[in-house]
């Protein structure tokens, strides 16, 4: 799921920015429970396969997994698939910090390094490109609810680029969306992330709305009239001019969740193993054609 250079990396900037404490942190393969709500730190990592690589890339992600399992790895991650836009893996993996990440990593590359390296050279072949992106929750923007995640089967990923420096303009319009919501629909859940870490040359932020069905989606699309008017014309003006004068682009993609590419802790799953960890299904034999008779 991630390349040796890009788990190298990824401990690197966060030893960078948040320093190594005595502190203790609570690791990943210690959850005992399903997910509540949103993860602070949010690491993202995007795959574009080569044409023609999709049961290779498929392969190779069970055994990156099957080897975190053997070595009781601390890496834990969702696959998904895109429905819309570039063809593409996405996986996404939280932390509680910065200090979690790079331990947990760090944890990965003692134990395993060797193991996973020697994939990483195999996986790199299969893919096109890849990009790698760090994300802090931005808390008072966002309306995350209790949602646990194994229980989800689709996201809904929205990538806003604001123009630096305005990001206090973006910060205004989405409370007002934020409140527009509220009075809406209450049950409408989403979280904002700020980029940290990556490629981005503007202030780039991610909205992540997990549903249980694309029937939540279509419930959220019905509700858009009464948003905008709970919203008042004024402040739905203002939104409009904002994103007019303050964003550089906005791109919204839906993606599927894979279980066959995801690692969560069984504590996480294990009420819906028919999702995450299906029996396979029996083989049914062929009987052998009885040779012909002479006549």
């Amino acid at each position: 799921m991630i390349q040796s250079r890009v788990r190298k990396s990824i401990a690197w900037m966060a030893m960078a920015a948040a320093g190594v404490t005595a502190a203790t942190v609570v690791r990943a393969q210690e959850h005992d429970s399903a997910p509540n709500g949103p993860a602070p730190i949010l690491v993202t990592v995007r795959e574009m396969l080569k044409p023609g690589e999709e049961a290779a890339h498929a392969r190779l992600e069970a055994e990156y997994a099957a080897v975190l399992d053997a070595g009781r790895g601390s890496q834990y991650y969702l696959g998904m698939g895109a429905i819309t836009g570039a063809p593409q893996t996405v996986f996404l993996s939280g932390y509680s910090s910065l200090e979690e990440m790079s331990e947990v990593h760090d944890d990965d590359e003692t134990l395993m390094g060797e193991k996973l390296d020697s994939l990483d050279m195999d996986h790199s072949g299969t893919l096109s490109g890849m990009d790698t992106a760090i994300w802090r929750l931005r808390p008072e923007l966002s309306n995350p609810g209790t949602v646990n995640l194994a229980r989800m089967r689709f996201i809904e990923l929205i990538h806003i680029h604001v123009k630096l420096g305005h990001s206090t303009e973006f910060a205004e319009v989405t409370r007002h969306i934020k409140e527009g919501w509220m009075k809406a629909d209450p049950d409408f859940h989403y979280s904002i992330y700020r980029q940290i870490f990556g490629s981005a040359r503007d202030d780039s932020y991610l909205i992540v709305i997990a549903m249980k069905s694309l029937a939540d989606l279509d419930k959220h699309h019905s509700m858009a009239a009464e948003y905008q008017k709970g919203l008042g014309e004024d402040v739905h003006k203002k939104m409009l001019e904002v994103e007019s004068a303050d964003y550089n682009s906005t791109e919204s993609n839906l993606f599927v969740f894979n279980p066959s590419m995801s690692r969560l802790p069984e504590s996480w799953t294990k009420d819906d193993l028919e999702f995450w960890k299906p029996k396979p299904r029996p083989v049914t034999a062929v009987p052998a054609k009885k040779p012909a008779t002479a006549k």
